[in-house]
């Protein structure tokens, strides 16, 4: 009997003990939030007063195998004077070329891989000012948090190009130094929201799988390489309400709003098979969206 009155005490203290644990943070209040689709694969992200900018390519050089330098110019025209994080999903030159240089316009944190890394210091960033993440980080801000996800690039041709940025970079240099460093998806809570950011056509399906992002920016090109990319991806995610396109325009010039593509109207095709409530948007150059 006595036994039996400890163990009941035992389990009545560890129910106990469990009710007391500290509860988790409240979920921000549902708020407005406006995405600008930057070119290339490029965004910021605006809500609750923080701004978030991801894969800035302003400068988009038309020669690649001259040495790159960032056009003070065009960052300058459409960026903030102010953003709160700077992310790069991969360290080819349409991706990082310019990032560094926002966060030094802007006053943010870039965040990426070792690659993203170096050359952020080799443009002048703090250590203060570098957050390296390899997969599976989950990051707090104020504000806002980033889980940066494990992902993989398109299917590309020239392996080489996968490789990573070397110690110490040279700078400037041209675009086939610029190795991909390893691919990283981002999922972006911000404002009782959360946002995916997919900058290429390539995912790890086990490191999707349960998200449930609101709005789903993916990019489609290359994606014929990949088995059944549109829908497996989508299921994975739980077939998002939105879905906006991203690196499909020609990142070799001048930013154009070109009529879709063959492959980008194909793509809402699939987007729309796949998931037939989902919206699927196709973003104008500096067009702010509000959702």
């Amino acid at each position: 009997m006595f036994r039996t009155a400890g163990l009941w005490l035992f389990l009545a203290a560890c129910g106990s003990g469990a009710s007391m644990a500290t509860p988790s943070a409240p979920a921000a209040a549902r708020a407005p939030i406006a995405l600008t689709y930057l070119g290339v694969a490029g965004w910021q992200l605006e809500a609750a007063g923080k701004i978030v900018i991801s894969d800035p390519y302003l400068s988009r050089p038309t020669n690649a195998d001259a040495p790159l330098v960032p056009d003070a110019a065009a960052i300058a025209a459409h960026t903030p004077a102010h953003a709160d994080l700077v992310l790069v999903g991969h360290s080819h030159h349409d991706h990082l070329l310019d990032a560094p240089s926002v966060a030094l316009r802007t006053g943010a944190p870039l965040l990426g891989s070792l690659s993203t890394i170096r050359v952020g210091r080799a443009s002048g960033l703090d250590d203060d000012h570098l957050r390296a993440v390899a997969g599976g980080d989950d990051l707090a801000f104020a504000g806002f948090s980033v889980r940066a996800i494990p992902s993989l690039h398109s299917r590309i041709g020239d392996r080489l190009l996968f490789d990573d940025i070397a110690a110490d970079p040279k700078l400037p240099m041209p675009a086939a130094q610029y190795r991909e460093g390893g691919t990283l998806a981002y999922l972006i809570r911000i404002a009782g929201r959360e946002v995916l950011v997919l900058d290429t056509a390539n995912f790890i399906e086990r490191e999707l799988a349960g998200l449930r992002p609101e709005i789903a920016i993916i990019a489609p090109g290359l994606r014929e390489q990949i088995h059944d990319y549109t829908c497996r991806l989508l299921h994975a995610l739980g077939d998002p309400p939105i879905v906006i396109a991203t690196h499909f325009d020609d990142w070799h010039g001048a930013p154009v709003d070109a009529p879709p593509s063959a492959d980008l109207t194909a793509f809402g095709d699939e987007v729309h098979a796949c998931a037939p409530h989902t919206r699927f948007v196709i973003p104008h150059h500096f067009e702010r969206m509000t959702f």
